[in-house]
């Protein structure tokens, strides 16, 4: 009588609970490797989202021409307004031709947004798409006067500031004032005139000496140019990202 050999029931219920307990487990590490994937990937457009924000920025703000002249109407400027920051300039760096250029970064409710506005058609506005964010905070370097307090949109999340510092002499303001006394006739200086000497004339007040030539009339340093513009942006996730821009223009 010949004997078959084969599987018991019992062993056949271990192998089955071994593949069940691989099976779990290998579920189990790909959903594991799915979420990280996909943080990995939030992680890269959030970003992806800031850095086009502020090449963006980066371009607005070189783009003025701010001077030493008092401002004008048609003059550059950048201002911190009650919804967020504006700057008015001439763009010069498309196919088109130049035109001005008024732009504004400000931030409603969760979302950034940058509209621009034409000369030609300012009531045509172009408005970025939504970019997320929880909160703005912008400060200026003026020149004189150092970093001013930042002012904050939103809700942006606290952090260390540290007052960096432009290198390069500070900004002078020609005052248009002569740079020396008139030219005497050729060969001669002019002389000063004596003043008469009488004992009884009261003696005049000592006037302080001025540094420099005599002469001359010192520059003055330019009021409040805004020589650079820190900008903090809050994104989605409570991560906070600094950048400071210079202003572009005549130093």
């Amino acid at each position: 009588m010949n004997r078959q050999s084969g599987f018991t029931l019992l062993e056949v219920l271990i192998a089955l609970g071994i593949v069940a307990v691989i099976s779990i487990l290998s579920w189990q590490g790909l959903e594991e490797v799915l979420r990280s994937a996909g943080r990995v990937t939030q992680v890269d457009e959030q970003i992806q989202t800031t850095t086009a924000v502020f090449a963006q920025l980066e371009k607005d703000i070189a783009a003025l021409e701010l001077g030493l002249e008092a401002p004008t109407p048609a003059s550059d400027l950048i201002e911190l307004t009650g919804s967020g920051l504006l700057l008015q300039f001439t763009q010069r760096n498309t196919s088109e031709p130049a035109y001005r250029e008024r732009v504004e970064w400000v931030l409603d409710g969760t979302n950034l947004l940058r509209i621009s506005r034409r000369e030609l058609n300012p009531d045509q506005p172009s408005v970025s798409e939504p970019i997320p964010a929880r909160g703005l905070q912008i400060r200026f370097l003026r020149e004189p006067g150092g970093w001013t307090s930042p002012l904050a949109f939103g809700t942006p999340a606290p952090q260390e500031r540290s007052d960096l510092e432009l290198q390069g002499p500070a900004l002078q303001l020609n005052t248009g004032a002569p740079s020396g006394p008139p030219p005497g006739e050729a060969g001669e200086m002019p002389q000063a005139p004596q003043p008469p000497e009488s004992p009884e004339s009261p003696e005049a007040p000592a006037t302080p000496e001025t540094p420099g030539t005599p002469g001359t009339r010192q520059t003055q340093p330019a009021a409040n140019l805004i020589r650079a513009v820190e900008v903090s942006v809050t994104q989605a996730n409570n991560q906070a990202v600094t950048r400071v821009f210079r202003t572009g223009g005549v130093y």
